[in-house]
């Protein structure tokens, strides 16, 4: 399977993001709730995304071995438009799924080290649909030593977290 190129670009974006904020112009649209809501600017290429943290992690790992998750969605103005993704903060084991759950309804999404996202657009658009009606979202993946792990993320101020990005990148 191929991840398109606008899945790499929203990953090198988000990196900058996280790493070096210096390198692009971000700025802090507002916190919904669990949810905040940015804007960056980058060679002339608007990207918005809200993001969350979990509000609680189940699994046996060393938690000094494992980085900060998070759970994405991302609009580039004129581009991608509600792509989900999330970033583990482990790498995950070859060959394993990662299960995207919201409220039962589980959605397998294809990993890549330590991101994983959805095989398309529509599957997107189902998702994005789902966690506006969601109460939680648990995102379950097992780590390249073998570790099953679960983080549980609240989908309360996820709605108008959404609205703040679809107004600045639309």
């Amino acid at each position: 399977m191929i991840i398109n190129f606008y899945k790499y670009f929203i990953f090198i974006s988000l990196l900058f993001f996280f790493i070096n904020p210096a390198l692009s112009e971000t700025k802090l649209l507002g916190t919904e709730k669990y949810w905040k809501a940015y804007s960056t600017k980058s060679d002339k290429i608007k990207t918005c995304f809200i993001t969350s943290e979990p509000i609680k992690t189940e699994g046996k790992f060393k938690k000094n071995n494992r980085g900060k998750p998070y759970v994405f969605v991302t609009n580039i103005k004129n581009g991608t438009h509600h792509e989900v993704s999330i970033k583990a903060g482990f790498n995950f084991k070859k060959n394993k799924d990662v299960i995207f759950d919201i409220d039962g309804k589980k959605t397998k999404l294809f990993p890549v080290d330590d991101r994983a996202w959805s095989e398309s657009s529509k599957i997107d658009r189902y998702l994005v649909q789902s966690m506006r009606k969601g109460q939680k979202l648990f995102v379950t993946g097992t780590s390249t030593p073998g570790n099953k792990i679960t983080d549980t993320y609240s989908l309360s101020g996820f709605t108008k977290a959404l609205r703040l990005i679809d107004k600045s990148c639309s």
